[in-house]
């Protein structure tokens, strides 16, 4: 969120009482969406050199393989989950906050907040023990799951606890002939062994514990021992670095929204950690709204703008809850849950495989969330394309890419020609592109993509592979959201529709 902010010139404070950044591996999984918006911003070559990337994930039950899902097929140039630990993630982003000449105030402890509809205010107490009070328009809230904000400013957080305490280690195995580049799930009756390869021989290593009474300290020894034995051998810890223990909560936020008060990642919903989706899901919540929130603040938007965080990320919140909830309780709880596994995997090897290996793949790494019914996404003209709303396609163009056009805060836009447009078309979508550009300068950036280049900004198309992915064969224009999301749609070339458009919430 600060380095999203900072990004967008929006000043801020970003406090953490706790003394330094985390320190353990926490959450490792960086889903492909992530990636892709890390790319946006300019950092992803850091990442990608620091983590290990997984591009399969396998099951077993019984100790023999089920199936194995490829990501190879998902809608991405980057194919794969990137296995890094969080406080690695984090050190990386405070590198980038530092080159925007921000810090993170350490020590610094949030004690008390107010707040109406037009200012916060809050009490921050550091180190020495003096107190301060802090007014500002705004708060965002990524305070975790214990998140303080939360509690003093009245959000109910409602949900379920599980009572199977789980286990999570992280450990080298250095002999073992399993693939160092997919992730292992071991399913017996009632009980799980997940195995994460984090690259040089080091694991995460996650399983529950089938226990009777919980217990608060776990050996090296009895890691080992748990690995070897759910695994059938395959696997053998040779050093244990971590061990810890936890529980399974499931809890939504009733509100991402209150007033001035925004609630982002743990602070707002906290779920099963079995799809990976925790951290990512935080980072989707303040990817929505920095953007939102610079507009307001620069007052090029409407207030009411920050009215579709909620309705655009409380949805999809409820499903990524809703889902891994769901599937984890199946394999924890359920008797029939290896029979549903081998169906399941049956599918996978059938020969619509391949479609379903996507589909599940696009879901689980966060490339399939559709805003639906949101205030500032405009659905009306072509609504059984069912593309308003989705995640822009990325394309190979060459050595770029074209999200490599949308590396900027702007809204962009697409003009296609289609593929053999008239003199009269070409003419008419250039003369809307140079009315749009002085109308909101500040606001988009605009493309032509046309199979040639044209004396204008061009995006050059030649084997149309661009038209390809956005399923145009018709002149058309697109307006991509600085999150990347489509919000604009249409095959009628009329600027007073866009115009329209935009200022249905820009001010």
């Amino acid at each position: 969120m600060a380095c999203e902010l900072a990004r967008h010139g929006v000043h801020f404070r970003i406090i953490d009482k706790k003394p330094e950044r985390t320190l353990a591996s926490n959450a490792t999984w960086i889903q492909t969406r992530t990636l892709e918006l890390f790319d946006q911003v300019g950092i992803i070559d850091s990442f990608i050199k620091a983590g290990h990337c997984c591009d399969a994930i396998n099951l077993y039950a019984d100790g023999k393989p089920l199936s194995k899902l490829s990501l190879k097929h998902i809608d991405s140039i980057y194919p794969f989950i990137l296995m890094l630990p969080q406080s690695e993630i984090e050190k990386l982003l405070e590198n980038y906050l530092h080159k925007l000449n921000y810090k993170v105030e350490r020590s610094v402890e949030l004690t008390d907040v107010k707040h109406d509809n037009e200012t916060v205010t809050s009490t921050l107490k550091y180190p020495n023990g003096r107190t301060d009070i802090v007014n500002s328009r705004w708060l965002v809230a990524c305070d975790g799951a214990n998140s303080t904000v939360r509690q003093q400013c009245g959000f109910n957080f409602p949900g379920e606890d599980l009572k199977e305490q789980l286990i999570v280690a992280d450990a080298t195995i250095n002999f073992s002939y399993m693939a160092k580049d997919e992730i292992h799930f071991f399913f017996d009756p009632g009980t799980v062994l997940a195995a994460f390869p984090l690259g040089k021989n080091r694991y995460r290593v996650a399983a529950n514990l089938h226990l009777d009474h919980p217990r608060q300290h776990f050996y090296e020894n009895e890691v080992i021992e748990l690995v070897q034995e759910r695994a059938y051998g395959k696997y053998y810890v040779t050093d244990v670095a971590w061990v810890s223990s936890f529980w399974i909560h499931g809890k939504i936020a009733d509100h991402m929204q209150k007033g001035s008060i925004f609630l982002a990642g743990d602070a707002g919903h906290i779920h099963s950690p079995a799809g990976g989706q925790g951290m990512n899901t935080g980072i989707q919540d303040a990817y929505n709204l920095a953007w939102k929130l610079a507009l307001v603040i620069k007052e090029k938007a409407k207030p009411s703008l920050l009215e579709s965080y909620q309705i655009e990320r409380y949805p999809i919140v409820k499903e990524v809850v809703a889902q891994n909830e769901h599937f984890t309780k199946l394999a924890l709880f359920d008797n029939n849950f290896l029979s549903i596994l081998q169906k399941f995997s049956q599918q996978l090897t059938h020969e619509n495989g391949e479609n379903l290996e996507k589909k599940f793949g696009n879901q689980l790494t966060q490339l399939d969330i559709h805003y639906k019914n949101s205030p500032i996404i405009n659905y009306d003209h072509m609504p059984n394309l069912n593309l308003p709303g989705m995640r822009a396609p990325d394309v190979s163009i060459g050595e770029k890419t074209l999200y490599n056009f949308f590396n900027n805060i702007k809204h962009n836009i697409l003009l296609f020609t289609g593929p053999n447009p008239t003199q009269e078309i070409l003419d008419k979508i250039i003369s809307i592109q140079k009315s749009l550009n002085k109308q909101f300068p500040d606001l988009i950036q605009s493309y032509v993509v046309h199979k040639d280049k044209l004396n204008t900004s061009t995006i050059v198309d030649t084997n149309f592979v661009i038209h390809e992915a956005y399923q145009i064969k018709t002149p058309a224009i697109f307006i991509i959201r600085p999150d990347t999301y489509i919000a604009y749609y249409s095959e009628d070339l009329s600027l007073e529709s866009i115009e329209k458009f935009f200022l249905n919430y820009l001010c």
